[in-house]
């Protein structure tokens, strides 16, 4: 049950947020391109299910329970941060490594990666706990429920926008395999997404 007066309003700002590069899209191409379009995808897969978590939790009203907690949010921050600055490490150590063949075990490390990204990144809690409860009517249904319906349309949305960058990141990084050098430009770019993400996470603070 939503409010289709506010529906209009709410497809047009969730396909602008879905559109604009963020973490989500980077992470996305950075692990496409550095490990090919199976992992991509498996990165998107991860990043719709953490975020459909945070969807769930926004909706129980959890995600401020952790905003309350200064320390709790903190600690989730620092953690995701860590991760992310650790996996550019290790892409770094891997500048020259040859390209495997595809596997499901490609994407299912894109997949795991994607989603502890997301799960430790509690600001994406908070931007849902922010953003759903401005397109839902109190009178028509339970909020929550409204809340739960509109993080699914969002998330419908945004997996068709980054099923498609990894597709696009995943085919360029094939044709360009077969170059040592282009394999490490891609893996260096790979890192540098990884490192500026988790630094960005580390030293933003409480600040959007």
């Amino acid at each position: 049950m939503l409010d289709w007066s506010l529906f209009p309003l709410f497809l047009a700002a969730g396909l602008a947020l879905a559109l604009s590069p963020g973490p989500d899209m980077a992470f996305t191409l950075a692990t496409a391109a550095s490990r090919g379009p199976r992992a991509g995808l498996g990165a998107v897969a991860g990043i719709i299910t953490g975020g459909l978590i945070w969807t769930l939790a926004a909706a129980a009203g959890l995600a401020a329970l952790v905003a309350a907690s200064e320390h709790a949010l903190t600690v989730v921050r620092y953690a995701g941060g860590a991760y992310l600055v650790w996996l550019a490490i290790r892409t770094v150590r891997a500048l020259d490594a040859p390209m495997h063949a595809k596997s499901a075990r490609d994407a299912w490390h894109g997949f795991r990666q994607g989603l502890m990204t997301n799960l430790l990144n509690p600001k994406i809690g908070l931007f849902f706990l922010a953003l759903l409860p401005q397109f839902t009517n109190p009178d028509i249904g339970p909020v929550w429920l409204q809340m739960l319906s509109l993080g699914l349309i969002f998330f419908a949305m945004g997996t068709i926008i980054l099923t498609i960058v990894a597709l696009a990141a995943g085919a360029a990084r094939d044709r360009l395999a077969r170059s040592a050098r282009s394999r490490r430009v891609l893996n260096g770019l790979a890192a540098t997404a990884f490192g500026g993400l988790g630094l960005r996470l580390l030293f933003s603070g409480n600040t959007a």
